[in-house]
């Protein structure tokens, strides 16, 4: 088990390394509008996207929201939302306690499979759009009280965005999209966001 966790380590560090001319990581917070039912509800999302490469980049969301007037939701990416399980079943098939820590560290490394994937077109300098995808997202919608309609639903998403960097590396974005959460259909959201860039990628390429 310490050699797998060992291994996946060096793997991740050494993919870091070979992409460091690109890297960077962006981390956004967004508000916007769902659109369902002929009326506007609220939602705060928090995005971290890592940047691979001029083009591709991997997108994770955290986001709390309303569907309906009384229906609320807390998005996260599927691998979240596995952690626990993993870590359950490595450990229930170790052996040592050395093995649990191991075990341990891999559903944690769970946490780090993305979301959605991106990918960008430089319209000009400092300007960016790019077309996203989140099919690999889980929310649990609950109700105003918690007491009903508790449950843990598909939701996934897929639009536009425009981001604008600036030189001091906060940047800001608008994004439109199309929301399906299960249960609730296709429905619209659009919203701004604010953030900053950590790294270095060369917008001209």
């Amino acid at each position: 088990m310490k050699k797998v966790l060992f291994g996946l380590i060096l793997w991740l560090s050494l993919t870091v390394q070979a992409q460091s001319d690109y890297a960077k990581f962006d981390l956004n917070l967004q508000l916007s509008t769902n659109l369902n039912n002929q009326q506007l509800h609220p939602a705060l999302n928090l995005q971290g996207e890592w940047h691979l490469n001029t083009r591709w980049s991997l997108l994770y969301n955290y986001s709390l929201g309303a569907i309906q007037t009384t229906t609320y939701y807390a998005h996260a990416p599927m691998s979240l939302f596995a952690v626990g399980p993993v870590t359950r079943f490595l450990a229930q098939n170790s052996f040592t306690f050395g093995d649990f820590f191991g075990a341990l560290g891999i559903g944690l490394l769970t946490a780090l499979i993305p979301e959605g994937l991106a990918y960008h077109y430089p319209l000009a300098y400092r300007w960016d759009l790019s077309a996203h995808a989140n099919p690999l997202g889980l929310a649990y919608v609950f109700d105003n009280n918690f007491s009903f309609n508790q449950s843990i639903r598909y939701d996934a998403t897929a639009g536009l965005k425009l981001t604008y960097y600036t030189p001091v590396g906060l940047h800001a974005n608008v994004h439109v999209q199309t929301r399906y959460t299960a249960g609730y259909g296709l429905y619209p959201n659009a919203g701004f966001g604010l953030g900053y860039s950590f790294g270095h990628r060369n917008l001209g390429e």
